[in-house]
């Protein structure tokens, strides 16, 4: 009876191993948020992870991250690739509060983002902003 379960105890033990070998070969899987919002001074800006709040960002992460990219401002806005491998954006125009386009960065490489901004919902019209509105930019480096 003590046979039996040294050799169950190996079995799993190796089954356990094996395991994890099988699920650290894989790529890490990971997601970033970038969110755009409205300011009184420049009208927008965005972060990153809910870092600072800035019209252009500069921010590393890995292949194989998913970008979120969810516009909390007061104008619809397009999202824009400017530079950088090629890749696929769904929902690109964020054209209600809240919406979001997303993307994932696959290949190691500088992308760029920019926005074109819409015109302000008109329930938003009162809302007054001062100086010039920003244009905003993203650098994405993937290693």
């Amino acid at each position: 009876m003590s046979r039996n379960y040294k050799t169950r105890g190996v079995v799993l033990g190796i089954a356990a191993v094996t395991g994890l070998m099988l699920t650290s070969g894989a790529p890490a899987r990971s997601a970033a948020t970038v969110t755009i919002s409205h300011q009184m001074r420049g009208c927008h800006a965005w972060s990153f992870n809910s870092g600072p709040i800035r019209p252009s960002l500069s921010v590393s992460v890995a292949a194989g991250t998913s970008l979120r990219f969810t516009n909390n401002d007061v104008m619809p806005h397009r999202l824009i690739q400017t530079a950088g491998p090629r890749l696929r954006l769904s929902h690109a125009y964020m054209n209600k509060m809240s919406s979001s386009a997303f993307a994932t960065l696959a290949q190691p490489g500088i992308y760029r983002f920019t926005t074109k901004p819409g015109e302000d919902y008109s329930w938003a019209k009162s809302m007054h902003t001062t100086g010039e509105d920003h244009v905003l930019h993203l650098t994405v480096r993937v290693t």
